[in-house]
């Protein structure tokens, strides 16, 4: 394992870590929401063995980023989709010495496969040869998608969440971090926050773009996924992700959770195999 570090707007980095693989697909990873990119060494460790070159990037302001998020410094779902994601696929690229036009597919966590459903429905995501995604609990925080007492939990710690963030500027880490998300954006909590009270991600931040209208034209393969455990994301959460980008669903028996897939890969590995090969 390598990384290399990836200049963002602002003057941060955020460093990808980097597993090279064989000729196959460049599989560049994304994490979930307060998930440092190490934590998924393991699963891009089982799929280099595989043969696919693995890039894991990180969430501005998550693991070693060196983004900090204050009233100074924000950013939300758009700066993600229209620069963390290609710039990082960019520079996982040079530093494997893969072909600028080489075929990449996207296996997101959570968080990363929300904003990845945005990245899908840009002009650099063509450009970039992205042939599909996968994602593993990535679904909307849609709260009437969740039982109580998470359908509640959501409802409302959408709005604490949102308001704390709006009068500090930020979410804070330490003490405060009851979600322990670590400390966020003001911008990206309150559009996550909109986007649970109303399954739409509309009105983001210097969107350039109609992302509703432009998920739904979405034409490569995307396949979301969940474990029967997954108390974070539901069916009917994968689901309603799927209303705005066209998705099949698919649910995993077993214990593995919204996160202990990554460090025991062997059944995400297995189907992201086949997911691969039928692109």
């Amino acid at each position: 394992m390598s990384s290399v570090d990836v200049a963002m707007p602002g003057g941060s980095t955020s460093p990808v870590l980097l597993f090279p693989g064989g000729d196959r697909p460049l599989v560049m990873l994304w994490p979930g929401l307060g998930m440092g990119a190490r934590y998924y060494r393991p699963i891009a460790e089982a799929l280099a063995a595989s043969g696919f070159p693995v890039a894991v990037g990180e969430l501005r302001g998550q693991g070693a980023s060196t983004a900090v998020a204050g009233k100074d410094q924000q950013w939300g779902y758009h700066d993600l989709a229209s620069q963390d994601y290609p710039r990082s696929i960019r520079g996982a690229r040079r530093a494997l010495g893969l072909p600028e036009d080489h075929p990449t597919v996207l296996l997101t966590h959570s968080m990363g496969g929300q904003v990845g459903a945005l990245f899908l429905a840009r002009p650099e995501a063509r450009e970039l040869n992205v042939r599909g995604m996968m994602g593993v609990g990535s679904g909307s925080p849609y709260f009437r998608t969740f039982p109580n007492p998470e359908r509640s939990r959501l409802h409302l710690g959408g709005y604490v969440m949102q308001g704390v963030s709006r009068v500090l500027g930020y979410w804070p880490d330490g003490r405060l971090d009851v979600t322990n998300y670590g400390r966020q954006s003001d911008v990206h909590l309150g559009e996550w926050a909109r986007f649970g009270r109303s399954n739409r991600l509309s009105d983001l931040r210097g969107a350039d773009m109609d992302y509703m209208a432009a998920m739904q034209d979405v034409r490569c393969p995307v396949l979301l996924t969940r474990f029967s455990d997954d108390t974070y994301c539901t069916v009917d959460s994968c689901r309603a992700l799927a209303e705005l980008v066209p998705a099949e669903v698919e649910e995993f028996p077993g214990t593995l959770g919204h996160n202990s897939w990554a460090r025991h890969p062997d059944v995400v590995v297995d189907r992201f195999e086949a997911f691969v090969a039928s692109l």
